[in-house]
């Protein structure tokens, strides 16, 4: 029954760094690409595909970690050979996500990224990473929301540093096509860093980001920008379906 008064997303599935919260209406699709901008020529890119499966379940794909350095007149790709330390560079995960209704304004879901690097991509050696977590969303009305939760994961997601801790963010409009955006990581691991924004609602279906990248203190992590485009393969103000997702 609480699945069958879920509404489908009308937002991002992906904050900058953290899952949204919102599910995949079924069968439709979700893509965003973002772009972190860490000087001329340091560039690293993230891609991931959602596609919804119904009664409260989603699954997709990640490709992760492509870093392209143009300043170097060698190999444009940068590749984690063999650095138990560093994030497996790049990284192709499968994904899964359950989503529960628990009251008119809150939700939480269940979900995982498993994956590896590429077979023989640059020689370096494959590894089984993992990122795992559990959010909470509390959404009193469109648009406005507060997303919290622990992640549990491991060295060849998050390099060295902690393997868990927790995920934050936020959204909140200022018009009707403008949404303040952020989110945090924490810890002192390769994806502890904070993003503060603004998402631009194009059409119904495109939605243009641009935020500016914090690192945590003594995560080593650096400073940039990132750029991020979601494409929704659906009305994203349709109202919900009847029925059960």
């Amino acid at each position: 029954m609480l699945l069958g008064l879920a509404q489908p997303a009308r937002a991002q599935q992906n904050l900058f760094n953290i899952p949204a919260g919102d599910l995949t209406p079924r069968g439709k699709v979700f893509y965003q690409h973002q772009t972190n901008v860490y000087g001329l020529g340091d560039l690293e890119s993230k891609n991931h595909f959602v596609y919804g499966l119904g009664r409260g379940w989603e699954a997709g794909l990640n490709v992760l970690n492509l870093k392209m350095d143009f300043r170097n007149r060698g190999d444009v790709f940068t590749v984690n050979r063999d650095d138990p330390g560093r994030p497996l560079k790049p990284l192709v995960q499968l994904t899964g996500q359950k989503f529960f209704v628990v009251g008119p304004a809150l939700s939480t879901s269940l979900g995982t990224q498993v994956g590896t690097n590429p077979l023989r991509f640059g020689g370096a050696r494959r590894r089984l990473t993992h990122f795992s977590y559990n959010t909470w969303v509390w959404s009193p009305r469109h648009h406005v929301k507060v997303v919290a939760g622990p992640y549990l994961s491991d060295r060849g997601t998050l390099g060295a540093g902690n393997r868990a801790g927790v995920l934050l963010g936020a959204e909140y409009p200022v018009s009707k096509k403008l949404l303040l955006m952020g989110d945090f990581v924490s810890g002192r691991n390769a994806t502890s860093v904070s993003v503060l924004g603004i998402n631009y609602l194009a059409t119904r279906r495109v939605q243009l980001c641009l935020g500016v990248l914090l690192p945590n203190p003594g995560s080593q992590n650096r400073a940039g920008v990132v750029f991020e485009l979601n494409l929704l393969g659906y009305d994203a103000e349709d109202d919900a379906p009847p029925g059960p997702l």
